[in-house]
């Protein structure tokens, strides 16, 4: 269900950035999904936009910072179709650059041999956009400065 309602964000947020405004996107056109995705996307992308933490051509952002390109050991584990999704998300603002680091740091804990495709990094982004947003805190899977293992 998660990864659904990413894809409604992803819908959604795309055509703002053609000029369509939130308030006025017809969400029961939208078929293929049930009501309780079609709310919670909606309600993600208000929440969102009225925290300041979407880029959208309303907010007035005309310059988004480069995310980094990726180390040759990790382009090794990420498929180009599988960063070239990341790099969309980033761009439209549905990932940030920690979100993105989140899903870097998860591609390569988790790699079996296996280049790290499309569907994989979706499931990881809508467990890390939800996640985060139900437990307040960064998902990363690294250690901080701070922290130790007992």
């Amino acid at each position: 269900m998660q990864k659904n309602i990413v894809d409604l964000i992803i819908y959604m947020v795309k055509r703002m950035h053609i000029g369509a405004r939130l308030k006025d996107l017809k969400l029961e056109s939208i078929r293929g999904y049930n009501k309780s995705e079609i709310s919670a996307a909606y309600s993600w992308l208000v929440h969102k936009q009225e925290s300041g933490e979407l880029n959208s051509p309303e907010s007035g952002l005309s310059y988004i910072p480069s995310p980094r390109t990726l180390f040759p050991s990790e382009r090794s584990v990420i498929s180009p179709e599988a960063y070239g999704y990341m790099l969309e998300l980033y761009y439209l603002g549905i990932l940030n650059a920690s979100r993105f680091e989140n899903v870097i740091e998860y591609a390569i804990m988790s790699t079996d041999g296996d280049k790290v495709d499309v569907q994989d990094v979706k499931e990881w982004i809508a467990n890390i956009i939800f996640e985060n947003e139900l437990s307040g805190r960064d998902q990363s899977l690294f250690l901080k400065g701070n922290e130790t293992i007992n």
